[in-house]
């Protein structure tokens, strides 16, 4: 069968490698001249199934109002709301029950577990350097509310059986010798089986062991059209060439609507700006040991080796993947009060990125067949594409295959 998979980002890739494992021939069509130069180029690098969760949460709309008035917001507006952020807004509303919320986290959960053992059985099979580390992330506490507040999402893990340590702040100290005695932090949550690493870096690499194993990629062509006829999809026009393949799939991220919106679907994903910073120093000399994320600003700081990667804010402003300054500030801030031996020229210098997140207004990716008999999606991660890549291409795979899904995917099904 040919596959052509639209999109080379971390989900693209990734379900191109186990597509052509499974014996398929397979095209991957990417508007960038590499893989990974869009939304996996710059992400926080965590691998984090245990810190899998909706946006949509118990208390959002109060949680939202309060961080208005935050010196560094988590969730700020870039623009003035138009009538498809109301949308999803509203439909992020209508997902933020405490039910709905435990429901999404622990399917999202399980999908990325398993997407953690995929990870796990690559790096078996292949050689594969993307600065990785599995010493599990942590989520620090400034409050006892927070604490408090965390515990909804430990009893998911409890009833799941991820492992996890609750640790007082003398044992965190001692996880990561780096951080701040005078950080304000209380406590925190050790995920023992999260793990960090470049997606950016892990992305080529797997592209290039793709086209060893006679994966085709097409760069600089941009889908313009699927060629619908008798339910099913004849062709796939491109800027460069037309394809008229077996299968396809849709992995393009916040993209994915515009291409697939003239065939009359439409899917509830929409782009959340996501800001990063590298700095370029020795994480073990001064930073992270693996990640820490903080709970009051929902910043992560990693650990790539040469690298420190701090990422963080959810920024909706439609389309605009404009880089604004006062969204770096909190990324700052955060990384001077946890970690204040990095070095100030090495902040200063620190490149600056900005991405857009495919988000599901409940949390969720979409993943499985579209209204085509031969039209598949892989989209929709949100800020988990690096954590469920393998996972939702190895059970895309499968689908597309007949082969039954390690993971049921009956809450992943797209509903367009």
């Amino acid at each position: 069968m040919h596959v052509v998979v639209l999109g080379a980002g971390v989900v693209g890739v990734a379900t191109a490698w186990y597509l052509a494992r499974d014996g398929h021939r397979v095209t991957v069509v990417e508007r960038e001249s590499a893989a990974a130069l869009g939304t996996s180029y710059g992400n926080a690098g965590q691998i984090s199934p245990a810190l899998s969760s909706p946006w949509a949460f118990p208390g959002l709309v109060g949680k939202a109002m309060s961080w208005a008035f935050a010196q560094y917001p988590p969730l700020v507006l870039g623009r003035a709301p138009d009538a498809a952020m109301l949308r999803f807004l509203w439909r992020m509303w209508r997902a933020s029950s405490p039910d709905d919320y435990v429901r999404s986290k622990r399917e999202m959960v399980k999908l990325a577990e398993y997407s953690r053992d995929c990870f796990k059985a690559l790096r078996a099979e292949i050689a594969i350097d993307y600065a990785g580390r599995q010493r599990g992330l942590l989520v620090a506490f400034r409050e006892t509310a927070q604490v408090d507040g965390y515990a909804k999402d430990l009893a998911v893990l409890d009833e799941l059986g991820v492992p996890y340590r609750k640790i007082g702040r003398d044992e965190l100290q001692a996880l990561e010798p780096n951080l701040s005695p005078e950080s304000g932090i209380i406590a925190g949550a050790h995920l023992i089986t999260d793990e960090t690493g470049d997606c950016h870096r892990f992305t080529q690499a797997l592209a290039k062991e793709c086209a060893a194993r006679g994966v085709r990629f097409v760069h600089g062509a941009t889908a313009t059209r699927l060629v619908a006829e008798a339910g099913r999809i004849k062709a796939v026009e491109t800027t460069v060439e037309t394809f008229e393949p077996d299968a396809v799939v849709v992995a393009l991220g916040v993209w994915s609507n515009a291409l697939l919106a003239p065939l009359g679907i439409d899917l509830p994903i929409y782009p959340v700006k996501g800001y990063s910073l590298t700095v370029k120093a020795e994480s073990d000399a001064v930073g992270p040991m693996a990640t820490v994320g903080d709970e009051t600003t929902k910043v992560g700081v990693t650990n790539l080796g040469d690298r420190i990667r701090v990422g963080g804010t959810a920024e909706l402003a439609g389309f605009d993947l404009s880089r604004r300054e006062a969204r770096y500030a909190g990324l700052i801030h955060t990384l001077k009060s946890l970690f204040p031996k990095v070095p100030e020229a090495a902040i200063a210098s620190a490149e600056r990125w900005s991405g857009l997140r495919p988000v599901t207004p409940d949390g969720p990716p979409e993943i499985g067949r579209l209204a085509y008999a031969n039209l598949y999606l892989n989209s929709g991660h949100g800020t988990l594409g690096w954590t469920m890549s393998m996972g939702s291409g190895r059970v895309l795979a499968d689908l597309i295959g007949g082969a039954r899904p390690a993971v049921d995917l009956a809450r992943f099904a797209p509903a367009a």
